[in-house]
């Protein structure tokens, strides 16, 4: 019998969906970081390079000194990699089609900006 769905019976299997998903996402991190070593390069063979593409956005101009030739900026830097450790086979894991982790929790390639005026920067990296 096939009829008219109640805006409760679709809320419903919403809300079973999400609960499932919020399981496998859970297991999934268990299983990622088990014995993942953030201080370990993320390689199958540790003769293979690691490439990890890099660009800034500017946001904003916070101040432009003329006299001194100083331009202040607050710019995102975006890094992106293949984590060989980081990769699961989603059938396993139904509805997680990506994850993330807080910066201290995995790998992280060493990169700073080195055309400064002085050391008076700051640098946050918070999420991955």
């Amino acid at each position: 019998i096939c009829g008219p769905i109640s805006r409760k019976s679709v809320w419903y299997l919403l809300k079973a969906k999400m609960s499932l998903q919020g399981e496998y996402q859970r297991k999934l991190y268990r299983e990622l970081l088990k014995n993942y070593n953030p201080l370990e390069r993320p390689v199958a063979n540790d003769s293979q390079p690691l490439t990890v593409s890099f660009s800034l956005s500017l946001r904003q101009i916070m101040d432009v000194d003329e006299k001194n030739q100083v331009l202040t900026t607050n710019v995102w830097l975006r890094m992106h990699w293949t984590d060989y450790y980081l990769q699961w086979n989603t059938s396993e894991y139904p509805g997680v089609k990506n994850v993330r982790f807080p910066a201290g929790q995995i790998w992280k390639p060493d990169i700073l900006l080195y055309n400064r005026s002085s050391l008076g920067w700051k640098l946050k990296l918070e999420a991955a």
